[in-house]
């Protein structure tokens, strides 16, 4: 079954890319000059059918050629251009060159209003016109580009370019942030941005342009004329009463040709998390580079996320700060220095409802919590860089030191205690890349080296207890992974081969056992891929070999393995608007993140693991197909994705739930778990109505082994849903946007439970701008959520929000803004983790009135 579908996938693909290549035969091509014979560079030519609906379109180049593939229907040609008379060139049978000369005509400007193209094309970047899709509202880039066709972006700043995560961000053509750019693009004015660039399938190694291809997006942000050479920025404060509520932040930036500057200070107490500036962005120089921490022994056993702004529950006192800088010796050699320090305290409250089923038995769990947090984090990063068609040379050096403290007084099935977790972590790393480009081959070397720590102290208070619990874990790890390679041309694509090399030593202590736990590998790779060169695309095959070799000495383990992960990848470019890319694979995996210990790990007063001390394997069968459009003519954008996933592992989680401790353990079996997921995204924009639409849909099923209380079996999920987002600002003093959603949740009747488990929820907001005048702003949004907490029972949760802003200049301005103005007191959410109940209960903050001044300069 699983070969049927990867052999009917790649039969689609592939007959996609026939078609695309049989359409590319019987492209239209010509030239287009003026009277005077000069070629007319950036002259828009469309394909029109009979109805005079656009079928395909291009842009002349330089020279005055152009190249427009033909598509069926196609009636006719339309040359136009800004200064020159329109033209049409009707099609004849058999003829597939048609030259236009185009007669200059005189523009009257007296009155008029010229306004630019929302988007443009220049062979593979596409020019985004900042002001034609920016609104009053807006504060940074990010908003703006939230609202421009093709591009994406999440709750944490991650941008995607028609579905897939970019390269990076640059300014003025320079990297000044690496992987933290959200804190530029959510700090950005968006009126100082004249531009944004999308650079498709951009290659960001100049070495590797041309032989190694890149399916991402690179994007970069043009500068408006009087943001260049100059600092700006801005200040602005709020403050609010009964309590005493504060959100100020401060932003400012000076770029130049040969130096950047960023710095961004923050500090509030309203609910607004400034975590995400932390976190890296997902970054395509990173492939063999990258390797995320371990994870924390110590957690919370039940603390849940609420699916709400955090403005409405979140009680914190948040500071951060950024320094970043950039100077560049020369366009392609430059110094880049980033340091950032986050602070965060606070209290969560909840209260959390489980019920775990096992057939007949049902073990009811709840808790009360009151976590006061604190979190700290420090972090520097030097980076020097040499970009040029002959070497690419990067050496990154990092530091990072954390510290956190949570105290929990918590109230539960056990009893009222105390619990209290310490953790303090450190990483330092290197990491040097470089590339050599001789022309006929390449050879290109990696290297990341970190050494990792972290203490971990749990301290357990009972009323019942004489003596209080006190628990240590310590880690230190070693981890380094070098790699070598070289490519070069062969039977018109490029082969590349390269070997990795890849050490981990993890050194584990608990308290009360004193044996060296002490694990590491060896993992060495050897890496064949081939990538054929497509007329407007590429077809890659990878054929890695991976020898690892495990120890754990303690407990006389060591363990050899072969794994081979053959991966067959297409990318393809089907128009000018359209491209599709797939992939199918065996990925043999080792579980190479999991810190081995033996004996018993407390997690916390509730929860213990016992440890794994060997190695884990899986087997992943993996196929995927993803289907991009974007029409810049028409302002109309669509992606697809789909991925079906089948994993062999030989371990699972074996869970016993009582009503004073959760054990978990695990079992040395083979099991199966498998997967189904697809999104659909598309956003339309009638620039003249000045109306955005967008819609999602989205569904995913799996199907995994369960195992709790002595009952074992597997569990079938699915999940649906579907939003649509409407935007409208066609009058100067009104804009409003509405948003509407909902979700379901099921599964098949099991071992566990004879019911199909569903849950419903359904969300609608709406906002509103209103500019009586234009120095005043005046705006509210409503939104509701409604959630089935059990069959039939539903809970509705009521949020609005109202505030005003009064400029008295370009640069100076005062707000009002009210949060929660209808004071609700707390929120309801229930869910199903597979056949297990959750209930969440929130206290939220309740009413927030803050008055505030800024200043832009």
């Amino acid at each position: 079954m699983v070969k049927n579908f990867i052999l009917i996938l790649f039969s689609l693909v592939l007959d996609c890319v026939s078609a695309a290549a049989q359409n590319d035969m019987t492209a239209y091509s010509g030239k287009v000059t003026d009277t005077a014979g000069k070629a007319v560079g950036n002259v828009t030519c469309k394909l029109l059918d009979g109805k005079d609906s656009l079928l395909a379109y291009a842009l002349t180049r330089r020279d005055g050629t152009y190249r427009l593939k033909a598509v069926n229907g196609g009636r006719q040609i339309e040359f136009a251009f800004l200064g020159y008379e329109t033209r049409r060139i009707p099609l004849k049978e058999g003829c597939n060159v048609y030259d236009a000369r185009l007669e200059r005509k005189a523009v009257e400007l007296k009155n008029v209003t010229v306004t630019a193209d929302p988007i443009t094309r220049r062979k593979d970047t596409l020019l985004y016109n900042v002001d034609a899709f920016r609104q009053k509202q807006d504060r940074s880039i990010e908003d703006v580009l939230k609202r421009m066709p093709g591009i994406e972006v999440s709750n944490n700043g991650e941008i995607s370019y028609q579905g897939k995560p970019i390269n990076k961000v640059n300014i003025e053509g320079l990297d000044l942030m690496g992987a933290q750019y959200n804190q530029a693009t959510q700090n950005m004015p968006a009126e100082a941005v004249a531009q944004v660039q999308i650079m498709e399938r951009n290659q960001p190694i100049k070495a590797l342009e041309g032989k190694v291809s890149n399916d991402r997006a690179t994007l970069n942000l043009k500068l408006k004329r009087g943001y260049k050479a100059r600092p700006f920025g801005e200040a602005d404060g709020n403050i609010g009463g009964s309590p005493v509520t504060w959100d100020n932040r401060l932003t400012a930036i000076n770029i130049n040709k040969k130096n950047q500057l960023l710095f961004t200070g923050m500090m509030n107490n309203c609910g607004i998390s400034l975590e995400s500036l932390t976190q890296g962005m997902n970054s395509y120089t990173g492939m063999y580079t990258t390797e995320p921490l371990p994870a924390p022994f110590m957690y919370s056993p039940t603390a849940q996320t609420p699916p709400i702004s955090q403005l409405y529950y979140l009680k914190n006192k948040s500071y951060y700060t950024g320094l970043n800088y950039l100077h560049a010796f020369t366009q392609e050699k430059t110094l880049r220095m980033n340091v950032m320090y986050y602070h965060d305290s606070g209290l969560q409250q909840d209260s959390i409802f489980n019920s775990y089923t096992a057939k007949d038995d049902t073990v009811n769990v709840f808790e009360n919590n009151n976590i006061h947090n604190r979190n700290d984090l420090v972090k520097g990063i030097l980076r020097y860089e040499q970009n040029t068609k002959s070497v690419y040379l990067t050496d990154e050096a990092s530091a990072t030191l954390g510290l956190g403290d949570a105290l929990n007084n918590v109230s539960s099935n056990i009893g009222i205690l105390q619990e209290q977790v310490k953790r303090k972590q450190y990483d330092v790393q290197n990491i040097l890349e470089a590339t050599i480009n001789t022309d006929a081959m390449l050879f290109d070397m990696s290297s990341i080296v970190r050494l990792y720590g972290s203490r971990e102290r749990l301290g357990v208070t009972s009323g019942d207890e004489e003596m209080p619990t006190d628990y240590t874990a310590r880690l230190r790890n070693l981890f380094t992974r070098n790699r070598i390679g070289t490519n070069f041309s062969l039977f018109g694509g490029s082969l590349g081969i390269g070997y990795i090399m890849e050490y981990k030593r993890n050194e584990t202590t608990v308290s009360g056992v004193k044996d060296d736990m002490t694990g590491s590998y060896w993992l060495h790779t050897l890496e064949p891929k081939y990538e054929y060169n497509l007329p407007d695309g590429s077809l890659t095959l990878t054929l890695p070999v991976e020898y690892i070799s495990y120890s754990y000495p303690m407990r006389g383990i060591k363990t050899h393995k072969v794994m081979f992960s053959p991966m067959l990848d297409i990318d393809y470019k089907l128009s000018t608007m359209a491209s599709v890319d797939a992939s199918v694979g065996i990925i043999r995996n080792a579980d190479t993140r999991s810190v081995p210990f033996y004996g018993t790990m407390m997690n916390n007063y509730r929860t213990y693991t016992l440890g794994a001390d060997s190695m884990s394997f899986s087997r992943t069968k993996t196929a995927s197909i993803r289907l991009s459009w974007l029409n810049t003519a028409t302002m109309l954008s669509w992606n697809v994705y789909a991925i079906w996933q089948q994993i062999n592992q030989d371990r699972y989680f074996s869970y016993l739930y009582a009503g004073d401790l959760t054990l978990i353990n695990p079992v040395w079996a083979d099991n199966t778990h498998t997967s189904f997921s697809g999104v659909g995204n598309v956003k339309k924009i009638w620039r003249n109505a000045r109306f955005t639409l967008k819609g999602s849909v989205s569904y995913s099923y799996n199907k995994a082994l369960a195992s709790q209380n002595g009952v074992e079996g597997y569990i079938r999920y699915n999940a649906a849903n579907a939003q649509v987002g409407a935007s409208w600002d066609k009058l100067n003093w009104l804009t409003a946007n509405l948003t509407v959603a909902g979700n379901i949740t099921w599964k098949r009747p099991d071992t566990f439970s004879s019911t199909d488990n569903v849950l419903k929820n359904a969300y609608c907001s709406l906002s509103l701008d209103f500019m009586p005048i234009k120095a005043l702003r005046l705006y509210a949004d409503a939104a509701g959520t409604t959630y089935e907490i059990t069959h039939d029972q539903y809970s509705t949760n009521l949020f609005l929000n109202a505030g005003a802003k009064y400029d008295f200049s370009k640069t100076l301005s005062v707000t009002l803004t009210a949060i929660n103005l209808l004071n609700r007191e707390s929120y309801e959410i229930s869910s199903y983790q597979g056949s297990n109940y959750t209930f969440l209960r929130v206290p939220l903050r309740g009413r927030t009135v803050m008055a505030g001044i800024s200043l832009k300069f």
